[in-house]
């Protein structure tokens, strides 16, 4: 799937900009703050968005937070990288290159406190009511929570789950293009499945 379509980048941006939040330019970096109970998804998130091995990520994981995941990224990188720790309930700030190389640990633990403090990572939960089984509602529920949607389906629907809100708006946004149903608790069930759907 490309989860780097639009509406998905209008999500993962739209908390207020931190003063020092990047323009549009070429080098970003990626700052890590809080992230979920899920170390392992964790892993595998940074080992994606760095391209190393598994190792070199529970090096880097092992340094007192915040922890710059990785300074030198192009900004579809870095948005990529941000929808990677999303998904494992992280927090991470996009910021100029030189504020994740040169910034000290206390003004990163500042910027991440208040990132973390706005509506976008309130708790929320969502209620997912179907998931096909298909590859791209594997891949779909892998991504989103780290678990196997054979197992999911023996469980039952509908299930439950606590996130924050960013994360939430973005999973419900591709369930439709998955054909899954998913909502927030208290809302109405998404559309219809939508048939159509980009491939990863």
């Amino acid at each position: 799937m490309n989860w780097l379509d639009t509406e998905t980048k209008a999500i993962l941006q739209r908390e207020d900009e931190p003063p020092l939040s990047p323009p549009k330019v070429a080098e970003f970096g990626l700052v890590l703050g809080y992230w979920g109970t899920n170390q392992e998804r964790l892993v595998r998130a940074v080992c994606r968005i760095n391209a190393c091995s598994r190792p070199a990520a529970l090096t880097l994981l092992a340094q007192p937070w915040p922890v710059t995941i990785n300074s030198d990224l192009t900004e579809e990188e870095a948005t990529l990288g941000q929808f990677e720790l999303v998904c494992c309930a992280g927090i991470a700030a996009v910021v100029r290159s030189e504020v994740a190389e040169q910034a000290d640990r206390e003004y990163l633990k500042d910027l991440l406190q208040s990132v973390s403090r706005s509506p976008e990572f309130r708790s929320v939960t969502v209620t997912i009511d179907h998931v096909p089984m298909t590859e791209q509602g594997e891949r779909f529920i892998d991504q989103f929570l780290g678990v196997d949607l054979k197992r999911l389906q023996e469980l039952g629907f509908p299930r439950r789950f606590r996130m924050p809100a960013k994360k939430a708006r973005i999973m419900k946004h591709w369930a439709v293009n998955v054909g899954a149903q998913v909502h927030e608790n208290g809302a109405e069930p998404g559309a219809a499945p939508n048939a159509a759907s980009p491939h990863r």
